[in-house]
């Protein structure tokens, strides 16, 4: 199923927040990774400041069943080479760059132009259940579909509870 590496960075250990204060560029992010560790799948809030700007921002659904987690992401106009999809510390971070071509002649002028053009990046905080190790990505047809599987135990674990009046 997969046609898309996924790169672990774990061994970067460069800090994923850029909050401006008076106390330093980072003062705030040991905060944000605690609070942010306990809403799975939660966007991270903060831009890693590499100068990413946010011109393409990738529509994404996440499902789930009791074997696995899947994250679709919409990536027209896209091909395999213009995605990234890494992996460090538990945050899966989507990004690529849409490049824009000109088709126009060089005489013409461009009266209107609505579509998107540029870098972009998304991060999710994977849950503890998923197996990192296992994780697999596909890319067709603009859409990039990545299968996070759960753990022999996560799924093991999971039961329904019978609620009462």
């Amino acid at each position: 199923m997969s046609n898309l590496s996924v790169n672990n960075r774990s061994d970067n250990k460069k800090s994923s927040g850029s909050f401006p204060s008076l106390f330093g560029p980072h003062v705030f992010d040991d905060f944000v990774q605690n609070v942010a560790s306990h809403f799975p799948f939660a966007r991270e809030a903060l831009s890693t400041g590499e100068g990413k700007l946010d011109f393409v921002n990738p529509k994404v659904d996440i499902t789930e069943n009791k074997k696995a987690y899947t994250l679709t992401a919409e990536l027209p106009g896209l091909d395999n080479d213009d995605i990234t999809l890494d992996l460090s510390d538990g945050i899966l971070t989507l990004s690529g760059q849409k490049k824009y071509e000109n088709e126009a002649d060089t005489d013409d002028n461009v009266h209107v132009m609505e579509r998107n053009y540029g870098s972009f990046q998304r991060s999710f905080r994977l849950p503890v259940s998923v197996e990192q190790d296992a994780i697999e990505a596909e890319f067709k047809k603009g859409l990039l579909k990545v299968k996070l599987p759960k753990s022999v135990k996560a799924q093991e674990l999971q039961r329904k509870i019978k609620i009462s009046n």
